[in-house]
């Protein structure tokens, strides 16, 4: 008998849903998250008046959240002075609220500026992704990657810490 190249298989069947979707280039995703477009599906944990936290529908890891301006800004030079300040308050909020609900070992901050980048949205965005001791850095291994609580549980979790997320 040939010996498997693997003896255990992880299945991650929601993550067909992320490879095989068909993308509208006329549509922003985010912007019609912001606009609460009926019909688009959104893990919406906060929002005020110039930004939304959402929890990623496709995480690295639990916790992981995307922090964008709701205005459409796509060059990061454009961004006014004021908003910049406000997101980076709402991104140290947001380590905060993890902490609280997740308790991750450290974090990774990231903006992707260009296809080349790795930006699938043009909507400016940034990843805060918690990191916990052995996740395997959040580079996927096989395209299979193991979550350790659904985003049901994950959201379950920030909802009950959200007023960490303000900022007035």
């Amino acid at each position: 008998m040939v010996n498997p190249l693997f003896h255990t298989y992880i299945t991650a069947p929601w993550k067909i849903e992320y490879v095989k979707r068909k993308k509208d280039p006329n549509q922003c995703v985010l912007c019609a998250i912001a606009q609460k477009t009926p019909g688009v599906v959104t893990w919406e944990v906060f929002r005020d008046d110039l930004i939304m936290v959402l929890l990623n529908r496709f995480p690295y890891n639990p916790g992981h959240l995307l922090v964008s301006p709701l205005e459409h800004y796509e060059n990061y030079e454009l961004v006014p002075p004021e908003l910049v300040s406000h997101l980076a308050l709402v991104l140290q909020r947001g380590i905060k609220l993890l902490k609280q609900t997740h308790q991750p070992a450290a974090f990774n901050i990231g903006l992707n500026l260009g296809n080349i980048a790795g930006a699938s949205i043009k909507h400016l965005h940034w990843h805060l992704v918690p990191r916990y001791l052995g996740d395997l850095n959040f580079m996927e291994i096989l395209e299979t990657r193991v979550l350790v609580e659904t985003l049901e549980q994950t959201m379950s979790k920030l909802r009950q810490q959200t007023s960490i997320l303000q900022t007035k």
